[in-house]
């Protein structure tokens, strides 16, 4: 129906890192392999699904950002690609999800950042600016994951570029990443829509140096909100004291979602990715950027490029 709809549930952390929060739960069922995340009925909405992996957790690059002499940001994050089984059920209609054609990905971050918001420090060059572009695409033969993030000026914060192989029935979803092939150099054009910075097309190439070279034509299909799990939401954003428990929803028509507003200006878009082999894959790609990105044309705030140039890195 063109509706995005959210449940939020935020609880205190406890000593014993309880892993609930109201009627919303996360279950490890097997360490980095299987897990569970249940929602008892909120508003409408409920669901059972379990998360498997077909790949092995790969560890992104470390970020960190200064502002001055303050510590603003150092993480990490893993990122793991999946299926998904079981049910969710909105207003009474319930949908079943078969690992067959229900593919995903769950990445975990740890550290210290500031998050969903752009406030990155009083003395920063680029005290407002936030440029991260991440690219997960599955294709029947690998899985591709692009990350980065840049300051204004285009320089690397982190970056990551990885084809990552399909486990077999034997394959532990940890260990040594010998079967996991990376890359230092990408390049990517984004065709922002009109008057946004929402991408309509991206050209991705990945290489030639390294052991990966691959080009890829990303066509987005379909938006998600990235206010949905609490970026630059008003009430529910990460990290937010609520005084003890709290639970609560929200909904957006996507039609009506103007992508220049502050709220809607981080999105991540379900995409078709087409290899210049012709093999043609399923993904996504997640794109923020607030404040100049030169490279990029993006002028300051969240006005629209003013030029579209490839960038090579």
């Amino acid at each position: 129906d063109g509706v995005q709809r959210s449940t939020f549930a935020s609880a205190p952390l406890t000593r014993d890192r309880d892993m609930v929060a109201g009627p919303l739960r996360l279950e490890i069922v097997e360490p980095m392999q299987v897990l569970r995340v249940t929602l008892d009925e909120q508003d409408g909405m409920s669901a059972d699904l379990t998360f498997t992996a077909v790949t092995q957790h790969i560890e992104d690059s470390r970020m960190r950002r200064e502002s001055g002499n303050t510590l603003i940001a150092e993480r990490v994050r893993t990122v793991q690609f999946g299926e998904w089984s079981g049910s969710f059920t909105v207003d009474g209609v319930t949908t079943s999800c078969d690992r067959t054609d229900w593919w995903g990905f769950r990445d975990r971050s740890w550290g210290s950042r500031t998050t969903g918001t752009a406030a990155e420090g009083k003395d920063s060059a680029h005290k407002s600016a936030i440029y991260f572009a991440w690219t997960l695409l599955r294709f029947d033969d690998e899985c591709l994951l692009v990350a980065v993030n840049e300051t204004p000026e285009g320089l690397s914060e982190a970056r990551t570029v990885a084809v990552l192989p399909f486990l077999g029935p034997d394959d532990p979803a940890y260990g040594e990443e010998d079967r996991i092939l990376r890359s230092d150099t990408f390049g990517f054009d984004i065709d922002y829509a009109p008057g946004t910075r929402r991408a309509r097309h991206v050209s991705l190439t990945v290489g030639p140096r390294g052991p990966v070279s691959r080009s890829i034509e990303i066509e987005p299909v379909a938006e998600f909100l990235m206010q949905g799990l609490g970026y630059y939401h008003p009430t529910w954003k990460h990290g937010t004291d609520h005084g003890g428990l709290a639970v609560g929803s929200d909904a957006w028509k996507l039609a009506d979602a103007v992508p220049t507003k502050i709220e809607n200006v981080h999105a991540q878009q379900i995409c078709r990715a087409t290899r210049s082999d012709g093999s043609v894959g399923l993904g996504l790609f997640e794109h923020v950027a607030i404040g100049p990105h030169h490279p990029s044309g993006l002028p300051e705030g969240i006005a629209p490029a003013t030029t579209t140039p490839p960038v090579t890195r």
